[in-house]
């Protein structure tokens, strides 16, 4: 329990750092509008998991903890299997993603949760119905961007969509925004039930066991 107390300590403090970084420098450019992207939103998320973590029940803290593995993991997977190979492609470098703002909550934050989550979330906590439960977020997410969208113009840098596959301008239309979207879900669902599975055997049992 010491190893996992200090492991969720270290992971608190540097995500508190990197959405404190990520925040205070995309303000410059998008003023509250920051708190609508999705990587700000999930590293929040992980920000107040982790400090719950040290004030609730550990079967508790478990289950909540597979609500937010996923969404941080999805800001991870965007990070280094999309936007990687187009900073590669357009720029040559890595260098763009490097930027401590950047890199923490893109990159750093999503490896150290899962590592996190590997070595020490119990077994047994999730049944074959929790990877659809964790899609709640992405979908709410989507639907609250759509209805902002409806409502105002122009937030995002002049853009009306924090990311450009929700939008069906850049996109091309809505047949391409709809065919990114059900594979963005596809790939959720199935980091979802990865994480049910490696995580499925045994019974739960308490630290007292």
């Amino acid at each position: 329990m010491k190893k996992e107390k200090t492991t969720k300590l270290l992971i608190l403090l540097i995500s508190i750092i990197g959405i404190w970084l990520h925040v205070s420098q995309g303000f410059k450019t998008y003023g509250y509008a920051i708190f609508y992207f999705f990587t700000v939103l999930s590293n929040i998320m992980v920000v107040v998991y982790y400090l719950l973590y040290f004030f609730i029940p550990r079967k508790s803290s478990g289950i909540i903890q597979g609500y937010i593995i996923e969404p941080i993991l999805l800001t991870g997977v965007l990070n280094w299997f999309i936007l990687a190979p187009l900073s590669l492609k357009y720029y040559g470098s890595l260098l763009p993603l490097l930027n401590p703002s950047n890199f923490i909550v893109h990159g750093l934050t999503p490896i150290l949760v899962t590592v996190d989550w590997i070595l020490f979330a119990p077994k047994g906590l999730y049944n074959k119905k929790a990877p659809l439960k964790w899609c709640y977020f992405p979908i709410l997410y989507s639907i609250f961007i759509y209805v902002r969208a409806s409502f105002g113009g122009p937030i995002f840098a002049g853009a009306l969509f924090p990311y450009s596959f929700y939008d069906p301008h850049d996109m091309g239309g809505w047949r391409n925004v709809i065919h990114c979207l059900l594979t963005i879900g596809l790939v959720y669902l199935i980091i979802g039930y990865g994480i049910y599975f490696l995580k499925k055997k045994n019974r739960w049992k308490n630290e007292n066991d």
